[in-house]
């Protein structure tokens, strides 16, 4: 089985066996018309800097989204947006996160039940937004309420710093979206890539995904519920480390893709043999 279908089944299967418990009966929302544009908007970037002669000693990778992906319904429309947050527990500077952020486009209510929404990792495991197993959990922290013509994302940047003394301890609350990827598994080496250098990858050519599957309902109580999907891929692999780059004397940042929608993120490849 080609690589795409066994991302397709693993999605599937995820959606087969993730149903809120609670929930009567699952509604397929189709995709509305302005899907397509949405999932353009992640698929536009290309990167037009000289090659250069020297080898790369890390790896931009640049994120698509896949056509199969339901973005846009009539209700919600669900996109991944880079921002740059205060973060004042790594190093008091503007760092960028990204986050899922969901819109609802209907007159009503819409319900997004983290216990049944997922992050789906390119060798398929699943991690709920909300751990329904892990003891002493918020429950007032799994059901987002989304007002008409309103906008929530599904997970924030949320850290608090516990003073143990002669140290502080980092106890994360709510973490966003990270697009860490494994050189390794992406079958990325040293040496690959000159400075600057591209390389493109079709939809189920690419060696790295990552998936959202995202569980809603216009009712509290999930009698009815549907779900959307976001398929990402490794749609660019980039020879240059970072894409964004902080400058002392201006105190600003210069930034590859300077896009809300452009999703990338760097690894090192010094050390890989």
């Amino acid at each position: 089985m080609k690589q795409s279908g066994i991302k397709i089944l693993v999605l599937i299967m995820a959606m087969a066996v993730s149903a809120p418990l609670y929930a009567k009966k699952l509604v397929y929302v189709g995709p509305d018309n302005k899907n397509p544009k949405v999932i353009k908007r992640y698929n536009r970037y290309n990167h037009g800097y000289d090659i250069m002669p020297d080898e790369s000693i890390g790896y931009t990778a640049v994120f698509g989204v896949r056509t199969n992906s339901v973005m846009s319904t009539d209700d919600v429309e669900v996109n991944v947006v880079k921002k740059w947050v205060r973060d004042a527990v790594i190093n008091d500077r503007n760092n960028r996160f990204y986050f899922v952020e969901i819109k609802n486009k209907c007159d009503d209510t819409i319900y997004i039940d983290k216990g049944y929404c997922f992050r789906i990792y390119n060798n398929g495991s699943r991690h709920r937004y909300f751990d329904l197993n892990k003891k002493h959990a918020d429950p007032t922290q799994r059901i987002i309420a989304i007002p008409p013509h309103s906008k929530r994302n599904l997970s924030d940047y949320k850290v608090e710093l516990i003073d143990k003394g002669k140290y502080k301890e980092m106890k994360v609350i709510d973490y966003p979206e990270e697009f860490n990827w494994d050189p390794k598994s992406a079958g990325v080496y040293k040496g690959r890539l000159r400075q600057n250098e591209v390389i493109t990858f079709s939809e189920d050519s690419a060696p790295y995904y990552r998936s959202f599957l995202i569980s809603y309902s216009k009712d509290e109580n999930f009698s009815e519920y549907s779900y959307l999907t976001i398929n990402c891929y490794m749609r660019q692999l980039i020879g240059c480390f970072l894409p964004e780059h902080f400058l002392e004397s201006s105190n600003a940042f210069v930034r590859y893709g300077d896009d809300q929608y452009n999703i990338m993120n760097s690894e090192w490849v010094r050390d890989i043999p």
